[in-house]
């Protein structure tokens, strides 16, 4: 009977998170009809949710074409990564082109104490091998990097990873962090920040190979709901960075702005931010043409050095 009961409660709550995820997508959908120009339509590429995770991709009417290679993933890392669990990341990637661009949803560990916790999320997800690999060799070469065949989240060439990463502020009371808050002085904060001091010493953390514009706003966690209030429940949680935005992609992607928003329906401040993204069209004689300068100069340059020795 108990269990019986737990089946019943956890269906219910997945049919309660659909409604609320489903009116989510729906009203994202309307919005963007109803404050974008005509001749700049855009249409909802892809959708996925799991528990408290939500991704709504949206793309131009007009780029709808050049889109390829869809393919969505979800890593669950709460509760050992049984059914139910909150934690974990929504994977989504596609080819624009020749490009490869991955995007990803994360939910971390959450607690004070936890970096280490969140750490081991971070690497089980960039570890994974969510996607099904690309077998055709001149595929690979054309839209992934390092070597990789596109089974993995950095083996595309632009990856922007977000999410309530719950990364903390260390060794400091939530007095001294709201003291901080309120006299602007953030870059103290800054300096205890879990997230950047593990990128900055911490040779073998995965978000070191990622990038992060300057924070110059607030904390964004924790809130007392419908106000400016940070947390005055009985837990008295201290202000933090949660929510961020990371990008790779050496000399593809720029962010060009990072900021908050102060809406005031959760406890969470969201952020968003702008890139710019370089996309490439190979065409493949030119590029089979190339190749061929290119090993025909080598030989000579081999021949010579030969001929020397």
């Amino acid at each position: 009977a108990l269990i019986k009961g737990t089946k019943r409660r956890d269906t219910n709550e997945q049919d309660r998170m659909s409604r609320q995820f489903k009116d989510w997508r729906d009203y994202l959908v309307r919005s963007i009809e109803d404050h974008m120009p005509t001749k700049e339509s855009y249409t909802l590429l892809h959708t996925a949710n799991m528990v408290g995770l939500f991704s709504c991709v949206f793309i131009r009417a007009s780029q709808l074409s050049s889109i390829s290679n869809m393919q969505a993933a979800e890593i669950k890392r709460g509760m050992g990564g049984l059914h139910g669990n909150k934690k974990g990341a929504l994977m989504f990637r596609f080819n624009i082109d020749h490009t490869s661009v991955c995007l990803v949803n994360c939910h971390l560990a959450a607690g004070q104490t936890q970096t280490m916790h969140r750490h081991n999320d971070i690497a089980a997800i960039l570890e994974s091998t969510p996607f099904p690999a690309e077998h055709d060799i001149a595929s690979r070469r054309t839209a992934y990097v390092s070597g990789g065949d596109g089974s993995m989240i950095i083996d595309h060439e632009v990856c922007i990873l977000n999410g309530d990463l719950n990364y903390r502020i260390d060794t400091m009371s939530r007095d001294i962090v709201i003291k901080a808050v309120q006299t602007k002085n953030l870059k103290k904060l800054l300096e205890r920040d879990q997230l950047l001091v593990s990128r900055k010493r911490n040779a073998a953390f995965g978000l070191k190979a990622f990038a992060e514009l300057p924070i110059n706003f607030d904390p964004t966690y924790k809130y007392d709901v419908g106000s400016d209030n940070y947390d005055t429940s009985e837990k008295h949680r201290a202000p933090a960075w949660c929510d961020r935005i990371l990008y790779r992609g050496r000399g593809k992607i720029k962010q060009l702005d990072y900021q908050r928003h102060d809406l005031r329906i959760s406890d969470h401040r969201p952020v968003s931010g702008t890139f710019r993204v370089r996309v490439k069209t190979v065409i493949p004689s030119k590029r089979e043409k190339v190749w061929r300068d290119c090993q025909k100069r080598f030989e000579a340059v081999r021949s010579r050095l030969e001929r020397e020795t």
